[in-house]
């Protein structure tokens, strides 16, 4: 290497005496070496996870032969996008993907020096790898790496769908980081137009649902994890689609579903208002879940609602269909007004829905026709500025 370096370089220094024929060999030569050495590089740089070199060594054969960072394996695979194959060198990804912008390879940094090359995203990929126990945190703490460096950005989050590809126990930890950068992203971001929640139960399994419910408890408690958030499409009207509750139980089975959902919502110490929910948007799951979760009866939601004023409120509930249900309302129940609307029942009953139940209102006025008289304007106003 010596000779041929002294070589070239004697040979350089003479060629304004040298043949033009000649001299021109020389640099086909030359250049066909430096393709050599590219490549020769770039080999080198597919398997990092085998020869493990350290940094500044990395940096220097970089620095010298930049194009090897281009270099591609039999499966069109660059070196960054294997090394993040492997917890070995799934290390080097940050260095690489900064040497790539510097260097303006790779896409530089539309591509963001390699992470983002078409077909071949390493972030979703640096997300969504699995392997032994060790996995997720080796991968976490090259993601804390990219952001420091803004290579990883918030907006990859929804552009990437990266919540939705670390939607697994194995990769609990990445998605747990990535929900604390990004909350509102469970609940606002889709993946091929559904919610995050029903593509991670359409496409998903089981195991996987638990992981996004926990996130989406602690973020959403008050929307009970976006267990009842409803797939509705652009043309659909609001209020219109399937629940996430609905959809998994057709994916999943009741029995299946409902054991996750006690995993994390017990069954004997509930602490959420869960029938409130299911009374509102998902009524005819009611005794499925009135039966596991008995004690969530006596609570009261987050407007202050009882459980029976919920139902009230939720319009689901008519005489023709069930009687007893407006006919067992206690005297109290009766005349209290509602928390979330200040209204008493029969005044709920006539401004819910487009056409109003005349025989509930009716049944529940005769209870107490005095209410009708009542002016409730004061109370309003106190309570508002209260």
């Amino acid at each position: 290497m010596n000779d041929f370096t002294k070589t070239i370089g004697t040979f350089q220094c003479m060629k304004d005496d040298l043949d033009e024929g000649f001299y021109n060999g020389l640099k086909e030569i030359v250049n066909n070496a430096m393709k050599q050495v590219s490549d020769h590089t770039g080999k080198y740089l597919l398997n990092l996870h085998e020869h493990q070199p350290d940094e500044d060594t990395l940096l220097k054969m970089i620095g010298n032969v930049p194009s090897s960072m281009s270099y591609e394996d039999e499966c069109g695979d660059l070196p960054i996008r294997v090394a993040v194959h492997h917890k070995e060198s799934v290390q080097y990804v940050p260095l690489l993907a900064k040497e790539g912008v510097k260097r303006k390879v790779l896409g530089g940094d539309d591509a963001r020096g390699g992470l983002l090359v078409a077909n071949r995203n390493v972030l979703r990929f640096l997300v969504s790898k699995t392997g032994d126990n060790t996995h997720d945190a080796v991968y976490l703490n090259v993601m804390k790496k990219l952001r420091e460096s803004n290579l990883l950005r918030k907006k990859d989050i929804k552009e990437q769908s990266l919540l939705y590809m670390a939607c697994d126990p194995e990769t609990q930890m990445r998605f747990d980081y990535l929900v604390d950068w990004c909350p509102e992203g469970l609940k606002r971001h889709k993946y091929r137009g559904l919610s995050l929640i029903h593509a991670v139960i359409n496409d998903c399994d089981i195991e996987d649902f638990p992981v996004f419910l926990k996130a989406s408890l602690k973020h959403y408690p008050n929307d009970l994890g976006l267990l009842f958030q409803k797939d509705r499409t652009m043309f659909q009207k609001v209020g219109e689609g399937q629940t996430a509750c609905e959809r998994a139980f057709k994916n999943f089975g009741k029995d299946k579903t409902l054991t996750a959902i006690g995993e994390l919502i017990p069954f004997d110490d509930p602490k959420l208002p869960i029938l409130h929910h299911v009374a509102k948007h998902a009524p005819q799951y009611m005794k499925d879940f009135g039966s596991r979760y008995p004690s969530a009866t006596y609570f009261r939601d987050c407007k202050g609602r009882t459980l029976q004023q919920t139902t009230l409120a939720s319009g689901h509930k008519t005489f023709s269909d069930d009687p007893m249900f407006f006919l067992q309302m206690s005297d109290e129940q009766v005349r209290e007004i509602d928390p979330g609307s200040d209204l008493y029942p029969f005044m709920v009953v006539a401004a819910s829905g487009q056409i109003s139940d005349l025989s509930a209102v009716y049944t529940l006025l005769r209870r107490n026709p005095s209410l009708a008289h009542r002016n409730t304007t004061k109370r309003r106003g106190k309570r508002k500025r209260k």
